[in-house]
């Protein structure tokens, strides 16, 4: 959890890469992309769980990209990573992810138009291309002055981005409605204000990535679930972050680290700050600046009881558990696998958290 700030921004890190059938501008449904669509993704892990089902109950998606058409004519994904601002190819984009939904507007794109359409009297692209060129506008900015990811998860304060904050960045200039809609506010909900006090973090809300498949502007073209992928994990993880947030919100706090845990914190500590050093050829990841010492004790023992918890739990799920995949559910086998995820984390509560 210390280094989890950075993957906010990004909604966490691919496991491992496949290549979804299809081309470099079909989706792996095979329906055509087009430019301004809207792909929704689920990452894996725990901040992936997070993000989908915190920002709304019952979402799969835990990350947001735009399609657009570079300056050589390719549709290309525009995407927000914790690494920063990226460019790349749909099949590429694809096959980072075991979750993907299409969104595309209902009432198409012909009223798009870029700022300075109306500065310049009416001159510069209009519809679709308007995307593609405030797109291209961002990535522009970028380059002369990189745009540093945001912890705070601020939606309209684009000095710094998270994933789903580029493509609504992109719609808002041309003048089109947010696909991303609708949020879980701080004020309004006691457990983020009790993160908020943990970590000092100040995260404003928290966008969900599934509104725009609610969002009465856009309509969901096609879903893709990976078919190798094992459902259990999903459930696995969700039950994980559940427990953890339920916790939380009851009044449980987080232990001090033992004298084992702050001497592994040095540990990563160091080994993080070595590696984004050697790592010249990538933009260097600073903390964020409200991380302080009592914030990473926080996140120390709250990642250690997830993750704790969902180790004893992987090793039941196995035993106890059949696979499961997209042509083989069994909520009966889903729901024993969220049993024993809610009773691995008993285990471990006392340990890490108090009262």
């Amino acid at each position: 959890m210390l280094l989890a700030g950075p993957l906010f921004a990004g909604c966490a890190a691919p496991e491992r890469r496949i290549r979804p059938a299809g081309g470099e501008e079909l989706f792996p449904t095979g329906e055509p992309l087009a430019e301004g669509d809207i792909v929704l993704a689920r990452s894996y892990g725990l901040i992936g769980a997070l993000f989908a089902n915190y920002s709304q109950p019952g979402g799969k998606y835990s990350h947001g990209a735009l399609v657009y058409r570079d300056a050589g004519g390719g549709l290309k994904m525009f995407n927000y990573r914790p690494t920063g601002m990226e460019t790349c190819s749909p099949e590429e984009f694809f096959g980072r992810y075991n979750r993907l939904a299409l969104i595309r507007p209902i009432r198409g794109l012909e009223g798009a138009r870029t700022p300075e359409y109306a500065r310049d009297g009416g001159a510069g692209p209009t519809g679709a291309a308007a995307l593609s060129a405030a797109a291209r506008s961002w990535l522009a900015k970028n380059s002369r002055r990189r745009i540093p990811p945001d912890y705070r998860l601020d939606h309209d304060n684009h000095d710094s981005m998270f994933c789903l904050e580029l493509p609504s960045a992109v719609y808002r200039d041309c003048g089109l409605p947010d696909p991303f809609f609708r949020a879980r506010r701080a004020d309004e909900d006691a457990l983020l204000t009790s993160a908020n006090r943990m970590f000092k973090a100040g995260v404003l809300e928290i966008r969900s990535p599934a509104s725009a498949i609610d969002n009465p502007d856009f309509q969901l073209i096609a879903e893709w679930l990976r078919p190798d992928y094992d459902l259990r994990r999903e459930a696995l993880n969700e039950e994980v972050m559940r427990v953890l947030a339920e916790d939380i919100g009851a009044g449980h706090r987080p232990r001090r680290p033992n004298f084992a845990g702050r001497l592994k914190l040095r540990q990563i500590f160091v080994l993080y700050r070595l590696s984004t050093r050697l790592m010249f050829w990538r933009p260097r990841q600073e903390l964020p600046d409200f991380i302080d010492a009592e914030a990473v004790d926080n996140a120390y023992m709250l990642y250690s009881y997830a993750a704790k918890g969902k180790k004893l739990a992987q090793a039941r799920m196995r035993r106890e558990t059949r696979p499961q995949f997209a042509g083989t559910r069994d909520s009966g086998e889903l729901e024993k696998v969220r049993r024993i995820a809610a009773e691995a984390m008993a285990c471990f509560r006392d340990r890490y958290l108090t009262r």
